[in-house]
């Protein structure tokens, strides 16, 4: 930030002068039996307390100096000074806790406070203290930000000292208030300010250049510089295909003419020049610029010291021109500079990521050589070494991918001197994970939890030889979660030591009643045809029912928990392929003890149908990793064209171009995630450049079709299929669920397709029946074709509407954090308001409404920010309405229970 402040305080100490013997004294009575700190962890704890309570004497303004603290400063910048000295001392105290092993729920509770903190002494400083204070740390022209008066101020966050300063939301908030002083420098105001205003508040008088780089200019000099600027001009923004680097070097060489000149005639020369540092940017940014238009004035600029070489060698053509335009503020051409030198120190990085990981995997067709561990005191360290090193290798690999195909240097040299960019050094997550799990199979699992330890898994001495596996091989595949993968050793731990309370019966059954329904669900389950279940699903089976998805189904079934998990252990069949679950030829009588069995299995056959069939969502980075195949046209139908190409592991992939820019990919992507997490099935979407054009991927389904068959021929299965479905169709707003873009699987399962209509009537749509906004007929969504016919009679017999089967689903949204789900529609909704999408004029009288100020005047951020406001409504409103909507619209008072959570 700088450091103008008027004074310097090397440490400031405020707190009472018997803190430190009080801690003393507080550990003295502790249980003899408590697990004995290190010395470090408790004066580690003793200097963030310390810190804290200072912290909180400086936020109630100093005013308890009488009970040991001295006065602190009048001064906003020296007291600000002190502050942040105290933030940093707390911040190096907790880093010090971490380091000596305090848990993380404890570090994540110390930093939120520490966060909090801050924020709380920020906001309660004026706007005009936050301005002197930033002033002094080195913000230009501060009273240009924090304009509107309304929310946090910005320069809350730029002074914020639990943020680093580099971070980019600090850059873009000086940035924003550059624009604006070059805007009031141009003739124009900013919030009513004047260039006059700003001087008079920051009590300056008009900025003068100085001699150096300058030219003294007539005003009929000036005028024909200004005339070639606008010849050059016009040469830019006439030329077709690839801008000549001759018609480049001249606009470039015409602004450096406009903006250095000098002319004492012309008292308004500045304001006049900081149009034309904005004009020339116009031109620029429709021109088609490639390396072969900069790399001559590369030369020219290496060859005269006004760039380094490096720093070509590394940024993109557009990045080159920005740092060689006179019009580019310092600021900007030395984050031009940083980002460069980050590339370079990436690649660094890399080299030495891919030293540690050929050691045991030469290149990606040599087999994997780690070391055994048994009897091998240094070979838990070396693995651990090389599962760290080869994530890395892989993180930077799929970095890199992101830029070194843009940059002047062309991506094979670069990858030429940086061997870890080679095709036979690329770490391939899943064959790599397969390789590394056959070599832990031959090691032995206590040898396998030293690893895990020193790689930081908190309870590998209780872990099981798969999660010990998982977790050292989540290091180098985005597809494993550490977290999760913790979460159940923990639960398995914590389950082994506890076990069942004695006495208690937690289901609604006896055993003897369960172990009847275990056989009645094998029986009910297979053909007469069928092979015997196996216990142990075979590779084909891969993709089968697991055990958390029998409980799921069970439960959604209406059995207890305890009922569940005993259920959950008994095999079912899988389907034959092709086959269509259905309810049993002999419906027992409803209600009865067979008919719930009945009821299970097809359920259970239905959830298995459809997830042994569609693909599992895999992280969004490692499919945009990943390079795919020329397409071939795919004639699908809809409204977006579409095309087929191979991944890298040879699947076929769907690409739908996006003619919205990329508004609707990312609305799909958002919605097949969301829906994902609710539990439900749905193919995985993902935001993809293919061939040039930006849209979304997808896994190509095999051997599927539509789902064309009439309400009375839907089994009870799968009429709660659709009721579930209908529930995540809700939540995000696609009501385009018409029996064409539903799926029937290879096994028989259902699963939805084309979600590319999601959100578009969010804040318009209702939850209502017979509301179909893209049309009636055949295009009516399944839920409401389902809802019609049980009103009518048109279902088959014993076959009925249940609410009750919506409970998980809506249990699984709630569960959903409103930070995570606000981060989750991030990019629709930013991208939505840049495309102008469908719901855009719904959500600006919304964010009109909220503000207080005419709909013209909305920004495009208030415009995403209204749209994430009514889907966090949505998904905390989800219970109240769909049993609003069971209870009125469908008539079916029971319904009620489902608000309450009932199952």
């Amino acid at each position: 930030m700088g450091t103008n402040s008027k004074s310097s305080h090397a440490s400031y100490a405020i707190a009472p002068s018997d803190t430190a013997e009080a801690v003393e004294a507080s550990g003295a009575g502790a249980p003899p039996d408590e697990q004995q700190l290190s010395d470090e962890l408790v004066t580690a704890k003793t200097d963030l307390m310390v810190a804290m309570d200072n912290l909180d004497h400086i936020a109630a303004g100093g005013e308890e100096g009488n009970a040991g603290y001295p006065d602190l400063p009048e001064d906003p910048v020296e007291r600000y000074e002190i502050f942040t000295e105290q933030i940093k001392a707390a911040k190096e105290a907790i880093e010090t806790m971490k380091a000596e092993g305090a848990s993380q729920e404890e570090i994540q509770a110390q930093l939120d406070a520490l966060r909090a903190q801050s924020l709380e002494y920020l906001n309660s400083l004026s706007p005009e203290e936050l301005q002197q204070i930033a002033a002094a740390k080195g913000f230009e022209h501060p009273a240009l930000v924090g304009l509107s008066g309304t929310g946090q101020h910005p320069l809350v966050h730029w002074l914020d000292p639990y943020y680093d300063d580099p971070i980019p939301s600090k850059q873009k908030i000086q940035a924003a208030a550059l624009q604006r002083y070059n805007q009031l420098l141009s003739g124009g105001t900013v919030g009513g300010m004047t260039l006059a205003d700003l001087y008079q508040i920051e009590g300056t008088s008009l900025p003068s250049p100085g001699p150096a780089g300058t030219w003294t200019a007539t005003p009929e000099q000036f005028e024909a510089a200004v005339t070639a600027w606008e010849a050059a001009c016009q040469e830019v923004a006439d030329a077709k295909g690839i801008l000549d680097s001759e018609k480049l070097q001249n606009l470039l060489q015409a602004e450096k003419q406009v903006l250095t000149a000098q002319c004492p005639q012309m008292p308004d020369l500045e304001e006049i020049q900081a149009g034309y540092k904005v004009w020339t940017g116009d031109p620029l940014e429709i021109a088609k610029i490639s390396t072969s238009t900069v790399l001559p004035l590369v030369q020219d600029a290496v060859a005269a010291g006004d760039m380094s070489l490096a720093d070509a060698q590394h940024l993109k053509p557009r990045e080159i021109v920005d740092l060689l335009r006179t019009g580019t503020a310092e600021t900007e051409k030395e984050a031009l500079k940083a980002k460069s030198q980050a590339r370079q120190d990436q690649l660094a990085a890399l080299d030495k990521a891919l030293d540690v990981h050929s050691a045991a995997k030469p290149d990606l067709s040599s087999p994997l050589a780690l070391p055994d561990l048994e009897g091998n005191p240094e070979a838990a360290a070396q693995v651990a070494e090389w599962a760290t090193s080869t994530g890395e290798l892989h993180t930077l690999q799929t970095d890199a991918q992101g830029w070194i195909h843009g940059v002047l240097q062309p991506a094979s040299d670069i990858s030429m001197g940086n061997p870890g960019l080679l095709t036979s050094h690329t770490v391939a997550p899943k064959a790599l994970t397969n390789e590394f799990n056959a070599w832990a199979k031959e090691q032995k699992l206590g040898d396998l939890r030293e690893v895990a330890e020193q790689m930081g898994m908190p309870d590998a001495d209780k872990a099981a030889r798969a999660h010990v596996t998982s977790f050292i091989a989540s290091s180098f595949n985005p597809a494993l979660d550490k977290e999760e993968i913790n979460a159940k050793v923990a639960a398995a731990a914590a389950k082994k030591k506890t076990g069942p309370p004695a006495g208690v019966d937690n289901g609604l059954a006896s055993d003897e009643a369960v172990k009847a329904l275990q056989s009645k669900l094998i029986t009910s389950g297979s053909s007469p045809s069928s092979a015997p279940a196996s216990s142990t699903p075979s590779p084909s089976q891969a993709g089968g029912l697991t055990k958390e998805a029998k409980e799921a189904a069970a439960l959604s079934m209406g059995a207890s928990p305890e009922q569940a998990k005993k259920l959950a252990e008994t095999p079912t069949p899988s389907p034959a392929a092709g086959s269509v679950p259905k309810a049993p030829v002999k419906p027992a009588p409803p209600g009865s003890f067979n008919a719930k069995v009945q009821a299970l299995v097809a359920n259970l056959q239905q959830v298995k149908a459809t997830t042994q069939d569609v693909p599992a969502r895999i992280d969004a980075d490692v499919v945009g990793s990943w390079s795919f195949g020329p397409g071939k046209t795919a004639n699908l139908g809809g409204t977006y064209a579409k095309s087929l190409h191979d991944a890298p592991d040879g699947s076929a992939w769907l690409f739908k171009a996006d003619k919205d820019g990329g508004a609707i990919a990312h609305a799909e992507s958002a919605a097949s995630h969301a829906l994902s997490l609710g539990g439900l099935p749905s193919v995985p979407v993902y935001v993809k450049n293919v061939e040039g054009k930006s849209g979304s991927v997808q896994p190509l389904l095999k051997d599927t079709h539509h789902f064309a068959s009439e309400p009375q021929n839907w089994s009870q299965s799968e009429v709660d299929a659709i009721v579930r479905s209908h529930v995540g169709a809700w939540l995000v707003g696609d009501h385009d669920g018409h029996q064409a873009n539903v799926l029937r699987t290879a096994s028989g399962g259902l699963v939805r397709c084309d979600l590319g209509q999601a959100f578009k009537h969010y804040g318009q749509d209702q939850l209502a029946l017979g509301y179909a906004p893209s049309g009636g007929g055949s295009y009516d969504p399944v839920h409401q074709k389902l809802y019609q016919a049980a009103l009518s009679g048109g279902l088959g017999d014993g076959i009925k509407v249940n609410p009750a089967v919506a409970h998980p689903i809506i249990k699984n949204f709630e569960a959903i954090p409103d930070s995570q789900w606000r981060s989750m529609l991030h990019s629709t909704a930013h991208e939505g308001v840049k495309a102008g999408v469908h719901w855009v004029p719904t959500m600006r009288k919304a964010a009109a409404k909220k503000h207080g100020i005419p709909s013209a005047k909305v920004s495009s951020e208030q415009i995403a920010e209204a749209f994430l406001d009514h889907a966090v409504q949505r998904k905390q409103s989800l219970r109240e309405s769909f049993t609003n909507f069971f209870v009125k619209e469908l008539n079916m008072p029971t319904a009620a229970s489902l608000k309450h959570g009932a199952k």
